[in-house]
């Protein structure tokens, strides 16, 4: 299951209209090769709150809290009573470090007597992508087609312009954020990429469709609802990330010892759509 939900370097900081403005957008990813395509195999919400962002995902003790204004994410663990800080610079760092190797394992494979090249060009595709495009603005859809994946949108009209890029920015950051944390076949390059292209169209995300020509094929869908209140249920989350950062007893742990004591089983089950979708 992909995540659907990704940091831009240069990151935008929320708008000054948005920053008293509310809303929430609930997320259900499907994998379409699933016996039960029609069931979700993950859920989440994504909760936007006076200029910080709060994403939380059914089930999970985890909740990840993007606050804009200071370049970072947070990365809540209730069950542990730990929290991890990780900036923009720290993440920027990591992901440059995860291309060089990519590149590493690109010049490797082709150092070989007889070199796979249809699994380079998927490589190379995937760090620099160069999708065609088709859009189709009567009917708020937009696709990126390529030989070996594809991106099918369908986008939602009416929507605020600053709450687009408010939840696009915070896609970036949770894409690149899970592709460290649980790295995939999927470099973040591509959704990143999606992501940049429905800025351009000002376009919010309604359904997204991923289609992956891997050796382990990807077929998956996300559908994101978008509610413009927050709801008791929201606003308890909320409440309850807040007391939790305020608790004494809280221990702040680095990203390496976060990911050193295994806090994130329940949240690798959506890192691998949307880098979020």
């Amino acid at each position: 299951m992909l995540r659907i939900l990704a940091l831009v370097v240069g990151l935008s900081l929320l708008g000054a209209d948005l920053l008293a403005q509310d809303f929430s957008v609930t997320t259900r990813v499907f994998d379409l090769d699933s016996p039960e395509p029609n069931q979700p195999v993950a859920r989440s919400r994504t909760l936007f709150h006076v200029g910080k962002v709060y994403d939380v995902i059914d089930g999970a003790a985890e909740a990840t809290i993007l606050e804009p204004a200071h370049r970072r994410v947070l990365i809540l663990n209730s069950n542990r009573s730990v929290v991890c800080s990780v900036d923009s610079d720290e993440l920027k760092h990591m992901l440059q470090s995860a291309e060089e190797r990519w590149g590493q394992q690109i010049h490797e494979l082709e150092e070989q007597p007889n070199p796979p090249r249809q699994q380079i060009e998927t490589l190379r595709f995937q760090l620099r992508p160069n999708f065609k495009t088709e859009l189709d603005p009567g009917k708020h859809r937009l696709r990126l087609l390529s030989k070996t994946m594809s991106y099918e949108v369908d986008g939602a009209a009416n929507v605020r312009p600053e709450a687009v890029e408010a939840y696009l920015n915070f896609a970036d950051w949770m894409c690149r954020l899970n592709y460290v944390l649980h790295p995939q076949p999927l470099f973040p390059s591509v959704r990143l990429e999606l992501n940049e292209r429905l800025k351009q169209q000002k376009m919010f995300p309604v359904e997204v469709t991923l289609r992956a020509k891997f050796e382990q094929p990807l077929n998956l869908k996300a559908e994101h609802s978008v509610t413009w209140t927050l709801d008791a249920r929201g606003r308890q989350i909320i409440n309850q990330c807040e007391s939790l950062l305020r608790d004494p007893k809280l221990q702040k742990v680095s990203l390496n010892e976060y990911q050193r004591i295994g806090l994130n089983q329940q949240t690798a089950k959506l890192s691998k759509v949307d880098g979020k979708k």
